[in-house]
């Protein structure tokens, strides 16, 4: 892979660190890696790659003409920076979906519907949808390939990794408090030890379309339960697909073909379990697939994921090769 490219990451730190990781082991490893801080990092927060320190700047400091390859990573009012990127030839990829919706910039999920970068050029920018259409994607592409899928019903149980890393720290301070006797104030949001709904209905429709976009051999019906736990890190999904029967449906065959997929025909991969093994074993990072069981032509299954490190970082490098071979 060419050694001249010069990518440059905005991110905050946790997820700019996962990115590089994963970057690490592509084929763009050869690549010239520059952060920008869409969040502030501390002193003691600073990026290796390779082995070595990489330059750190922020959004003011960048001269796009000089990047090759954009992952953008940052909050809403930081778009503009991603459209300077892209009107200045900078190739951009979306890494949280915020553009996914837009009809002129391709939603693309890294083997699903690859055909879909034909429309990159139109603005030099693509998009990875959010990590719940990204996991039902990869799920649903070989179940439509056999099936007729009539309905899809979706639980989403959404950890604070989702909302930010100032989140997850939320629940920790929050959990320490209570654990320690001390009641939070009436002004707090409870997070620690409680569960909340998140699904708003424009919210649905919006995941209805962008499912559509991503995938639009399917037209069956499409319901989605979003729950906000008290889980630091790791996104499940309990999944019900309606018009499939498991008699006729292979796991192994249709999910283990893909390197990005991993099936678990007995065992319960739960967030916990998953991130422990994955760290332990220094592997990247898959959706795992399991408790998949059938009946009256309704598929139930199971699935989890590091939603930063699968669903946003190894997806993101993923489409970035896609790109670069484009």
């Amino acid at each position: 892979m060419n050694s001249s490219l010069n990518i440059v990451i905005a991110a905050d730190f946790a997820l700019a660190e996962k990115l590089v990781t994963i970057l690490e082991e592509s084929s763009l490893a050869s690549a010239t890696v520059t952060v920008v801080e869409a969040q502030k990092f501390s002193e003691e927060q600073n990026i290796r790659f390779n082995g070595k320190y990489v330059e750190q700047l922020s959004f003011a400091d960048v001269d796009w003409k000089e990047y090759d390859y954009l992952l953008f990573a940052g909050s809403l009012e930081q778009v503009p920076h991603l459209a300077a990127a892209a009107e200045a030839g900078c190739i951009s990829i979306d890494v949280l979906g915020i553009c996914a919706y837009l009809s002129d910039i391709p939603a693309v999920v890294p083997t699903v519907n690859e055909d879909m970068l034909a429309d990159l050029r139109q603005r030099n920018i693509v998009s990875l949808p959010n990590p719940q259409i990204c996991q039902l994607a990869l799920i649903l592409k070989p179940l439509l390939q056999q099936y007729q899928i009539t309905q899809l019903t979706v639980t989403s149980l959404l950890p604070m990794s989702y909302f930010g890393e100032e989140k997850v720290k939320e629940l920790v301070g929050q959990t320490a408090q209570l654990l320690n006797g001390v009641p939070l104030s009436e002004e707090q949001q409870r997070l620690a030890f409680d569960v909340a709904p998140i699904s708003h209905r424009e919210e649905v429709n919006k995941q209805r379309l962008l499912l559509a976009k991503v995938l639009p051999t399917f037209s069956g019906q499409f319901i989605e339960h979003q729950v906000q736990v008290p889980v630091f890190y790791g996104f499940s999904q309990m999944i019900a697909v309606s018009g499939c029967d498991l008699e006729q449906f292979d796991p192994m065959l249709s999910w283990q073909q893909n390197e990005l997929l991993q099936y678990h025909p007995e065992q319960i991969v739960t967030p916990v379990i998953n991130g422990e093994t994955e760290e332990n074993a220094e592997q990247l990072p898959k959706l795992h697939i399991g408790q998949v069981a059938s009946e009256d032509e309704q598929l139930n299954l199971w699935v989890v994921s590091d939603e930063r490190g699968f669903a946003r970082a190894r997806l993101a490098i993923e489409l970035l090769q896609l790109v670069v071979q484009a």
